[in-house]
């Protein structure tokens, strides 16, 4: 079945989607939304499963290709011992099937024997299953899909792989009523073009590591506890698990941007104060020291994510992060850093995992800030997505810079013809100049400098 057009009118029961979406028990590859507020909304907002996507998913070549650029694992001539059926939506996986018996599949069999699956309770949170709906949601999202039904396997030393990625798949009626509640949802949130900036709630939780005058990385764990709004991420050094690196400041969530930048000024006297004179060099950017990749984490409530606000994110902020990245920075990816990484957090909202530490400059750090929350509350009016071109996602990942810079412009005038830009406008335009500017950070360089910390006094300095 290929691309349908689903009007309005059809939500008033889910019958009538049902008939719209569903032919033969195969689900509409691509769906275009009449809704009454479409005057308000980008075309990327009306259109679930781009054709062109979709072409690119049933293309197997390509469809590897693209995984793999995002680090994810993809089945070639392997031996599955068992099998995963996921149906998802969005950021939310619907329902999980798991194959029964355990038996190896073996690739060059001649004749498959038919598989039976099972229902998998999505309470079910074992380690297996929690890598599988991670896996399942990113591979859609890599391929620039919004729904699909993925098939992952279990090989031998429990390597998990990508099998099929299917866009139109063959629903049973489970499926079915939870694609129609889905896609129905889905519409209901499109009557809201634009989330009010008070509403949205921005926290933080950026890392860095600190470097001794001999070049050798400083255990955070040695001056800082683990928990509290100065501590050490989970991350461990080697076998001792108590051995943590990294720094993580941990502010108190807040809708102003700016305040949320004087409380992460104020982590920074703390950590600066606690430390004491003890000689080191406070690194942060993407990977400013070998193997130990650092994040700059943005926390948001008020607000849920679905595929469009990531791609926003993605588009309009992370990838414009890389015209003044350090050249080392694109190391970081894809392990971290890869495109529209996030995660449900306990409290309601989610974090956004992509973007490295952004800590390198306060300019950034407040232009992060402000850009995100303008972004997170006009997205649905937003008209870009150059990173659906495959040749823009290898830009992102390899560090192109100027492939990126090209498309800065056209972003941020997009950008300024939201009503709240105005806000924000000292900080964003800041923003835009240093990312126009051709300034690149230097991991390499103790950013207390550029916050006026001691042992670096007072007087105002800024990368060049």
């Amino acid at each position: 079945m290929g691309t349908i057009t689903l009007p309005y009118l059809a939500v008033d029961h889910g019958k009538g989607i049902r008939d719209f979406i569903v032919e033969k028990q195969n689900l509409a590859s691509t769906i275009r939304l009449e809704l009454p507020e479409a005057s308000r909304l980008s075309e990327y907002m009306l259109v679930l499963n781009d054709e062109k996507q979709v072409t690119k998913c049933r293309n197997l070549v390509e469809r590897n290709r693209i995984l793999l650029m995002h680090g994810l694992p993809v089945a070639v001539n392997a031996t599955i011992l068992r099998e995963y059926i996921l149906a998802v939506f969005q950021t939310r996986v619907l329902l999980i099937y798991r194959s029964v018996n355990n038996s190896a599949f073996l690739p060059a069999a001649k004749k498959q024997r038919r598989v039976t699956y099972r229902r998998v309770p999505l309470s079910e949170r074992t380690r297996e299953t929690r890598k599988a709906q991670e896996l399942a949601i990113r591979a859609v999202y890599a391929l620039g899909l919004d729904y699909g039904v993925v098939k992952l396997g279990i090989g031998t030393g429990r390597k998990m792989v990508i099998q099929q990625v299917n866009p139109s798949p063959r629903l049973n009626k489970e499926m079915e009523t939870a694609y129609v509640q889905a896609i129905t949802q889905y519409m209901k949130g499109c009557a809201r073009s634009r989330t009010p900036l008070e509403e949205i709630v921005l926290g933080a939780d950026p890392e860095f590591v600190m470097e001794s005058p001999q070049g050798k990385l400083l255990i955070a764990s040695n001056y800082f506890p683990v928990r509290g709004k100065v501590g050490c991420d989970a991350i461990w050094l080697g076998q001792n698990r108590s051995h943590k690196p990294l720094v993580e400041l941990r502010p108190d969530p807040t809708p102003n941007p700016r305040q949320l930048v004087v409380r992460i000024y104020q982590s920074l006297i703390f950590a600066n104060k606690k430390m004491g004179k003890v000689p080191a060099k406070w690194l942060a950017g993407a990977m400013p020291y070998e193997g130990f990749p650092l994040g700059g984490h943005i926390h948001f409530s008020g607000i849920q994510p679905d595929f469009k606000l990531l791609r926003a994110l993605d588009n309009y902020l992370a990838m414009l992060l890389v015209i003044a990245e350090d050249e080392k920075g694109k190391r970081r990816r894809p392990k971290y850093g890869f495109l529209g990484d996030f995660r449900y957090q306990d409290y309601g909202g989610f974090e956004y995992r992509t973007p490295p530490s952004w800590l390198v400059s306060p300019t950034l750090t407040k232009g992060v800030f402000v850009t995100a929350k303008l972004i997170a509350a006009n997205y649905k009016q937003l008209r870009y997505n150059p990173l659906a071109d495959v040749s823009m996602q290898e830009a992102y990942y390899k560090g192109r810079k100027q492939a990126i810079a090209d498309w800065l412009p056209i972003l941020w005038q997009d950008l300024k013809q939201c009503p709240d830009y105005k806000v924000y406008q000292a900080y964003l335009d800041d923003f835009y100049h240093y990312l126009a500017s051709g300034i690149t950070w230097d991991e390499s360089q103790d950013f207390r400098k550029f916050w006026r910390l001691p042992p670096y006094g007072k007087k105002k300095t800024e990368q060049t």
